[in-house]
C-alpha cells in the first residue's frame, strides 16, 4: 500500500490519529494519497468501511476512487463506505432521518430533488409571482443570489432584514416566494441538500452524535474548494 510512493504520501497516508492536511500542488497525487490513505486504514489499521466518510466534488470522481481503493484491496468488499459528494451525503442524512424531515423541516420523505432546469423555472415563476417582469430582472441572476445566500445558511427572512439596497429587496421578494414554492412542492434543491441536514443536527444533537460515533475518519478532496456550508458540514462531523 505505500508502494510507489515518496516520503511525504507515505507519511499522510500512515498518519491516522489526529489531523491531517495535504497541502501540494496540481498533479502532485494528493487524491492517490487519500485512496492509499482509505485503503491503508481498512488493510493495515483494520478500520471497518462503514467507518469511513471520504467527501469529493463529482460523483464521477467518487467512483473512480472506489474502484481504486477496490483494485488496491484486490476486490475486498467495501461495503458501507460512505464515499461521494457533499450533496449526496445531504441526501443521505434527509433520507435515513424522514420523520425529523418532515416534523421539524416540512419536507415529506418523497421530497424531489430540483436540478438546474427546475430551479431556473421556479425563479422564473418566483420572479412573476411578485409582478415583476423576468425580462428586466433575469432569474438566473435571481438564482444566484438565493443560492450564495443559502450557502451562508441565510433564510428568506434573514436575507430580508439583512437587505440594504433596492435589488436586495428585489431578491428578498423573489427569494421568499422561490422558497415558499419550493416547500409547496415538496421538493428541494442543491443548496438545500446541504443546509437542511446542519438544520437537522442543530434540532436533533443526538443525531449529529450518531453520526460522529459512526464516522470516525473523516477526509475530504479538493478541501480548499469549500464553501462556508460545506466547511460548517465536515466540522460538524469532524
Amino acid at each position: 500500500l505505500l508502494q510507489g510512493l515518496n516520503p511525504d504520501q507515505q507519511r499522510a497516508v500512515t498518519t491516522i490519529d489526529g489531523p491531517v492536511l495535504v497541502v501540494a500542488g496540481p498533479g502532485s497525487g494528493k487524491t492517490r494519497v487519500l485512496v492509499h490513505r482509505i485503503a491503508y486504514l481498512i488493510e493495515v489499521c483494520g478500520v471497518l468501511p462503514e467507518r469511513i466518510l471520504a467527501v469529493t466534488f463529482t460523483n464521477k470522481a467518487a467512483r473512480e476512487m472506489r474502484d481504486r481503493i477496490e483494485r488496491l484491496l484486490g476486490g475486498r468488499d467495501l461495503r458501507g463506505l460512505v464515499m461521494g459528494t457533499f450533496h449526496s451525503f445531504g441526501v443521505r442524512v434527509l433520507r435515513q432521518n424522514p420523520g425529523l424531515v418532515a416534523d421539524r423541516l416540512g419536507v415529506l420523505p418523497n421530497f424531489l430533488i430540483y436540478d438546474d432546469a427546475d430551479q431556473m423555472d421556479l425563479a422564473k415563476r418566483a420572479v412573476q409571482a411578485v409582478g415583476l417582469d423576468p425580462k428586466q430582472v433575469a432569474p438566473r441572476r435571481m438564482l444566484s443570489r438565493i443560492s450564495a445566500a443559502k450557502s451562508v445558511l441565510m433564510t428568506p427572512e434573514e436575507f430580508a432584514n439583512a437587505a440594504e439596497t433596492y435589488d436586495d429587496e428585489v431578491v428578498s421578494r423573489v427569494f421568499r416566494e422561490y422558497q415558499r414554492a419550493l416547500r409547496k412542492a415538496n421538493a428541494v434543491d442543491f443548496d438545500d441538500l446541504l443546509g437542511l441536514p446542519l438544520h437537522i443536527f442543530d434540532q436533533a444533537p443526538g443525531v449529529l452524535a450518531s453520526y460522529q460515533e459512526r464516522f470516525r475518519h473523516v477526509m475530504v478532496d479538493e478541501y480548499q474548494d469549500t464553501n462556508r456550508v460545506q466547511y460548517i458540514l465536515v466540522s460538524a462531523l469532524a
